[in-house]
């Protein structure tokens, strides 16, 4: 049996006959922590990857909702994500708040932002990440630096990230992105996508890839699609679909829609504030923001969304006096007429007052002369119901020496309320509210108006001198398949011209010279009264593209949806009719016959 001494000193060495009592350069102990922290940080790191989520709860300590998981997990295992999103869900602080995470959880990440401007993506470093920066220390000491000014927005990490902003056009060549993500994508040009942007996209240059065991699993580009609801006809639309097929065919692609109802659930929003803002919007507006359902006309729509938003160009209204404004010696808010323009006012009146389904429709059309014939530029509309025939006389008239107009379109078919109005209108009106007195009104005299129809219509007119300045319009099927063809006609070779949409028009009151007016908080109607020509202006759009075509013997017969109306259009499509005719004049066509030369545009459809 060995001794207790050999026995101890044979202890003292290993298999190999090395002293294990001898202090190496590091102690055992110290190996081990180490490799037990490395191998921690591994199993964390790639279960925060996996999970990123739970990092930024776990880390930055920012609680999720549940939508908010869902999101950020498929952001994060998706080479190609796509979020269609309403208003109030806060689609735009996720993105700055996953953003954050990818460049922490990715050294050398560079991570672009992309948006139609550069102010818009600004935001996310500006507003959403600078305060989340302040909010939460871990974030904070990831930072490096922060820059936000003008022509640069931008944040760099410690770890070698850094977060870009881009703005969507040709100028931005060269730069380099291993993970793109497009805010409001919809806005974003698809041409400058594709030849500018996209191109962007390269492979992480991580450190492990330098080993040539790791050489072949380098980390795909990644794209995320966030925005809102719009036009079914545009890019984004099938954009988004491309992402679904591929998400159900099983590749690596996500998709996800939320509605206004989720930020009602988290208390982001409340309810009374969601229909306060749904009853200043447009139902096209509402449709796409709040409920995010993309818009779309009919499949028989006669007219077509496109013709319409696309020619949405026009951001200065003009508008009537206000009484509380009111300045007897000029409209302030006039627009100052251009050489050779011709100004229309154009009214398709109510059958009957009060009329649940009819509008009294009055537009305001200023036509421009060109080579191609006159461009008409809607600049104001409104609409009346249950108001009688002396009242709304004297509204047109009141809107015609406004407006500086130079001739009154007027339904006066029978069985319709123009004949009433027209008798109105024949008579010396004095306005009740600034006591200003206008003369008699009676009918143009007009090649296109027969003899007949001038007679009867000069033999109703009851003051004395009027002043001739009424083109009348007869209806009928004939007549409104011609005026519906002109029309689109010109909606196709752009020559209209309509106001901007409200998000936009109030950007552009905050900066015009309506700015204080507009703003006055001890005005409370102020807002809606400036906005109003612009939503009337949506309005009619939704009529147009909501009209369906039927043919009947030969005729174009357009019909309104059960529900819908169609007063701002006829109101419209009369000023389109006349300026077809100054078309005629303008461009100097001999032996023209309007009628003739109308039907041949309904034969081509």
């Amino acid at each position: 049996m060995p001794s207790y001494k050999n026995f101890k000193n044979q202890s003292k060495r290993d298999a190999e006959g090395q002293d294990i009592f001898k202090k190496p350069n590091s102690t055992i102990k110290e190996i081990d922590m180490s490799k037990l922290r490395r191998d921690k940080l591994i199993d964390w790191i790639s279960f925060y990857r996996r999970n990123m989520h739970r990092f930024i709860d776990h880390y930055f300590g920012i609680k999720l909702h549940p939508y908010q998981v869902l999101l950020v997990y498929l952001m994060s295992i998706s080479d190609s994500f796509v979020a269609i999103c309403s208003r109030a869900v806060g689609k735009t602080w996720l993105v700055g708040v996953f953003a954050c995470a990818k460049a922490v959880l990715y050294p050398n990440s560079e991570i672009v932002v992309v948006s139609s401007t550069k102010q818009q993506a600004g935001i996310i470093v500006s507003d959403k990440i600078t305060s989340l920066r302040n909010d939460y220390p871990n974030l904070a000491r990831e930072i490096k630096k922060l820059t936000e000014n003008m022509n640069k927005w931008q944040v760099d990490f410690y770890n070698g990230s850094v977060i870009k902003i881009v703005a969507s056009r040709d100028s931005s060549r060269g730069k380099r992105s291993t993970f793109t993500i497009y805010e409001e994508f919809r806005l974003i040009d698809k041409q400058v996508l594709d030849a500018v942007i996209r191109p962007f996209a390269y492979i992480r240059q991580a450190p492990y890839l330098k080993n040539p065991k790791y050489a072949h699993l380098g980390e795909e580009p990644k794209e995320v699609f966030i925005s809102s609801a719009y036009r079914k006809y545009l890019w984004w639309f099938d954009e988004t679909k491309k992402n679904i097929i591929a998400m159900l065919k099983g590749d690596n692609a996500g998709f996800v829609a939320i509605d206004f109802s989720v930020a009602i659930r988290h208390h982001i929003k409340t309810a009374r504030q969601i229909r306060n803002e749904i009853s200043k919007m447009d139902e096209i507006t509402a449709q796409e923001e709040i409920f995010n359902i993309p818009y779309g006309e009919n499949s028989d729509a006669y007219f077509k969304l496109e013709m319409f938003d696309r020619a949405r160009t026009i951001q200065k209204a003009f508008y009537p006096q206000r009484m509380e404004t009111y300045n007897f010696k000029k409209n302030p808010y006039a627009i100052k007429k251009s050489e050779g323009e011709i100004r229309l006012i154009s009214c398709d009146v109510a059958q009957k007052a009060g009329k649940s389904n009819d509008l009294s429709a009055t537009g305001c059309l200023r036509l421009m002369p060109t080579r191609r014939g006159y461009t008409i530029d809607l600049a104001y509309m409104e609409t009346f119901s249950g108001v009688d025939s002396i009242s709304q006389s004297a509204r047109i008239k009141q809107l015609y020496y406004a407006f500086d107009a130079d001739i009154l379109v007027l339904d006066v078919g029978t069985g319709g309320g123009g004949l009433p109005m027209y008798d109105q209108l024949g008579q010396i009106t004095t306005d009740s509210e600034s006591g200003v007195e206008w003369p008699a009104w009676t009918i143009v005299p007009d090649i296109t108006i027969s003899n007949e129809n001038y007679e009867e219509l000069s033999k109703r007119t009851l003051g004395v001198g009027a002043v001739p300045n009424i083109y009348p319009i007869s209806a009928s099927a004939k007549l409104n398949s011609i005026m519906a063809v002109q029309m689109r006609d010109k909606l196709q070779k752009r020559m209209f011209g309509f106001l901007v949409d409200e998000m936009s028009a109030e950007d552009y009151l905050i900066k015009s010279s309506y700015q204080k007016e507009y703003l006055d908080q001890n005005d409370p109607t102020a807002k809606s009264w400036f906005l109003a020509p612009y939503v009337q202006t949506s309005l009619l759009i939704n009529e147009c593209i909501n009209l369906s075509m039927t043919v009947s013997i030969g005729n174009i017969k357009l019909t309104e949806v059960p529900g819908s109306r169609k007063d701002r259009f006829s109101s419209l499509l009369y000023g389109t009719y006349y300026a077809s005719i100054l078309d005629q004049e303008l461009l100097k066509e001999d032996n023209y016959d309007p009628s003739e030369e109308m039907m041949s545009l309904v034969q081509s459809v």
